[in-house]
């Protein structure tokens, strides 16, 4: 009769496979949290705070990455009532480990608001580009409608982003 067993190689060791499988994991998970780009914290997450979403100029034309029909707010900050003339909901877009965070949201008149948004943080953030919504109250004084809400980016040289509460 022939003999079944199994017989392993006298190199292999089980714990020395789980190791470089380990290893392997490690090398791809940590990877994926480093920083691309100059790490300059006026770069990071500049471009949800005060440019054109990606794919369209500042007028809503489509440039070369994006088609003319693609909707022109689909990456950028958007807003929506949360409870009409009593809170609402800013959408803005960035690293989802130091996302973009609002310093303050002030009157500007009786049916305007500006919405300060505070320094980014200069740490090492992922390499994503992600939703992060927030609610805040209407200032005081803020009843008429529409009501403009302007987006005003921490970083020098960020042209400020309008939007709109109807």
């Amino acid at each position: 009769m022939a003999d079944t067993t199994s017989r392993r190689p006298p190199s292999f060791r089980p714990g020395a496979s789980r190791a470089a499988l380990v290893g392997v994991i490690a090398v791809l998970v940590l990877g994926g949290c480093a920083q691309a780009g100059s790490g300059d914290p006026a770069e990071v997450g500049a471009a949800p705070t005060g440019a054109a979403p990606t794919g369209a100029s500042p007028s809503g034309e489509a440039t070369e990455s994006a088609p003319a029909d693609a909707p022109a707010d689909d990456l950028g900050p958007s807003v929506a009532w949360v409870d009409e003339g009593r809170t609402f909901s800013l959408t803005l877009y960035g690293s989802s480990s130091c996302p973009p965070a609002v310093d303050a949201v002030e009157a500007a008149g009786t049916d305007a608001v500006t919405v300060r948004l505070a320094p980014v943080d200069p740490g090492p953030c992922t390499f994503d580009y992600v939703p992060t919504a927030s609610e805040h109250e209407l200032p005081a004084g803020v009843d008429g409608r529409p009501v403009s809400v302007e987006v005003v980016s921490a970083a020098e040289g960020v042209e400020p982003v309008s939007l709109e509460l109807p």
